[in-house]
């Protein structure tokens, strides 16, 4: 399977209406970094990614920041995924490279990339993998094909398609509105992997395996693998979040109050209703912002068993965006 899909989890399912909001949403003052979130990066076209790699693709819906092609013909089923993240997102990426390396023997180490300002990749049996930073962001390639594993994919392919999306993507928007160079708000350094597990109650063996977080919209997003933090940022905050639940029409869903966390906040089972998508929503709202907090419950659990999680989880995040 591949990263992306691997990402379009239950917890990603209200991002994918979050591009309808991220977009209007101000810089933030006080509580939360003076950023301007950057419009979505133009894609390679179908055209150049076949030169890249060598066999023919079409376009690919994909609910984060990035792109995805599939193979045509007898390589239906491949996937390649171009995701475009905040350059703080490189050293979790890199290490997940240096783990994922050694299916090719416990010694292998990744090959250094002298694309942009350097990064790191590797080719394998069924899969080209490849990370480098330029500018500010980090472009991360990952092209699987276990199923097809005697395809003549060239051994660079996923450089080559890096190099390529750092000449289309275009600068990232990282200046606030006075024209001031500033940090583009990365939800991933809230919380790491091994946090998210403890309070999502997973075990540590299980944790240790998963991908680095993904941070998505303008950085604002972060992906987890039991759960989700975003932070919707200035004085749209509020109706930004709203036009999420909208979307999914969860808005109309019962809210539970939740009381001392940030100025307000409320507890809500957005789809009660969906067996394959049980999660639960807290909302807290601090300053001029929202962040929203989701986990995933656990087996079979009620799903009201979450809330005590996502408050543990508020209250470690939330000094943090201090």
């Amino acid at each position: 399977m591949n990263r992306i899909a691997r990402h379009t989890s239950p917890t990603l399912l209200l991002a994918l209406a979050m591009a309808l909001s991220a977009r209007s949403a101000s810089a933030a003052t006080e509580r939360f970094p003076a950023v301007r979130i950057p419009s979505a990066p133009l894609c390679p076209s179908l055209a150049e990614i076949e030169t890249a790699i060598g066999f023919p693709v079409k376009s690919r819906p994909v609910p984060i920041d990035g792109c995805m092609y599939e193979l045509t013909g007898q390589y239906q089923g491949v996937f390649v995924t171009l995701t475009y993240q905040p350059a703080t997102r490189a050293e979790d990426v890199y290490a997940d490279i240096r783990r994922r390396v050694k299916t090719k023997g416990v010694n292998a180490q990744p090959d250094r990339l002298s694309v942009g300002d350097g990064g790191w990749g590797y080719s394998s049996r069924g899969k080209r993998e490849a990370a480098a930073v330029s500018k500010g962001r980090l472009y991360h390639v990952d092209m699987d094909y276990d199923l097809f594993d005697s395809m003549n994919v060239r051994e660079d392919a996923a450089v080559r398609v890096i190099a390529l999306a750092m000449r289309t993507a275009g600068p990232p928007a990282v200046s606030s509105a006075a024209g001031s160079a500033t940090a583009v708000l990365d939800a991933c350094t809230l919380a790491t992997n091994a946090e998210m597990g403890q309070i999502a109650e997973e075990k540590a063996e299980f944790v240790k395996y998963w991908d680095a977080p993904v941070a998505s919209y303008g950085g604002s997003h972060c992906d987890y693998g039991g759960g989700s933090i975003r932070v919707y940022q200035g004085k749209a905050a509020a109706a930004a979040f709203e036009s999420t639940l909208k979307a999914f029409k969860a808005d109309k869903q019962p809210r539970v109050p939740v009381s001392g966390i940030g100025d307000k906040a409320f507890f809500m089972i957005p789809m009660p209703e969906d067996k394959y998508n049980r999660l639960g929503l807290l909302a807290v709202y601090a300053g001029p912002g929202v962040v929203q907090f989701i986990l995933d419950a656990k087996g079979d659990e009620p799903i009201t068993a979450t809330r005590p999680r996502l408050e543990r989880l508020a209250r470690l995040v939330l000094p943090r965006l201090r």
